[in-house]
């Protein structure tokens, strides 16, 4: 879907906008930012959660003025547990006081309990679809699965749309 790429993107267009801007990569089983912002992955999400490091230690910077991120860490044998303990809520309540917008960069919603356990703590979710790829019972299904988790959906972003090949295109005569 360019769920990773779309939050990197979002963040990066508030730092640009002049925001503070904490990106967090909670996909804790198949994380993929580290390797994209060529930061290290050492100390991270998981590790904050487990509660062998603090924030600062965490927190790194980018070259990107106004943008901060922490990157998902070692991987733990048990997401969904870390994930739904108080100490992501105490994160999330220490980044909102510190950074003007705060990104959870999360993994695919369906198949595991991790993307509800976050979506019922954000304060907003969009959901990422991949455009003809997605088929639509499946994104219904996730949009039921994130209600059901009392999610705050603030949208849906289509990625990856080709215009050419769906048969559309911005014409006058079409």
């Amino acid at each position: 879907e360019g769920k990773s790429t779309t939050a990197l993107a979002l963040a990066r267009n508030f730092a640009q906008m002049g925001r503070r801007v904490l990106l967090i990569e909670a996909d804790l089983r198949n994380p993929s930012l580290r390797k994209v912002m060529g930061v290290s992955g050492e100390i991270g999400l998981s590790n904050l959660l487990a509660g062998s490091h603090a924030v600062q230690d965490a927190v790194l910077d980018t070259r990107q003025d106004g943008l901060k991120v922490i990157v998902a860490g070692p991987l733990p044998p048990n997401p969904a547990e870390l994930l739904s303990g108080s100490k992501l809520v105490s994160l999330l309540t220490i980044a909102a006081e510190h950074y003007d917008q705060v990104i959870i960069d999360g993994p695919p919603v369906m198949g595991i309990a991790d993307a509800p356990i976050l979506a019922n703590i954000a304060h907003g979710t969009m959901l990422v679809v991949h455009s003809g790829k997605t088929r639509i019972n499946i994104a219904q299904a996730a949009i039921k699965r994130l209600l059901a988790a009392r999610a705050r959906l603030v949208g849906c972003l289509l990625t990856q749309y080709d215009a050419r090949a769906a048969g559309h295109g911005y014409n006058y005569e079409g």
